[in-house]
């Protein structure tokens, strides 16, 4: 076992979290886990951000916001991670279409003009 594992559980958790962000690199990010298996927060929002780059990946970008809103609830400290920066600047493309995503933006550490 890795260090910092949990045991079997652990394990099998985070293959399929693993598992998730391959089917993404693959463009067949409609393959998904229920997050609330997953062990920590951290893992939870790693989780809603990954849905949310295959909602950005489909141009659903409603269901991107919306995700990684839910990674933001989940475990704050992660949406200043670099890929949801990233998503964060392409949303504002659509700012008059989602309430809120200068502020999101904002909070990712996106700085705004």
């Amino acid at each position: 076992m890795a260090a910092g594992g949990s045991g079997r559980a652990d394990g099998v958790q985070g293959v399929a979290l693993h598992e998730l962000s391959v089917h993404y690199e693959l463009d067949d990010a409609g393959r998904a886990i229920d997050p609330a298996a997953l062990p920590t927060a951290e893992r939870q929002a790693r989780f809603f951000t990954d849905v949310a780059r295959a909602f950005d990946q489909w141009g659903k970008y409603e269901q991107c916001y919306r995700a990684l809103l839910a990674a933001e609830e989940t475990a704050p400290q992660e949406v200043r991670r670099g890929a949801v920066r990233n998503l964060a600047i392409g949303l504002l493309r659509y700012d008059r279409r989602l309430p809120g995503v200068r502020d999101f933006a904002a909070r990712a550490g996106v700085q705004l003009i």
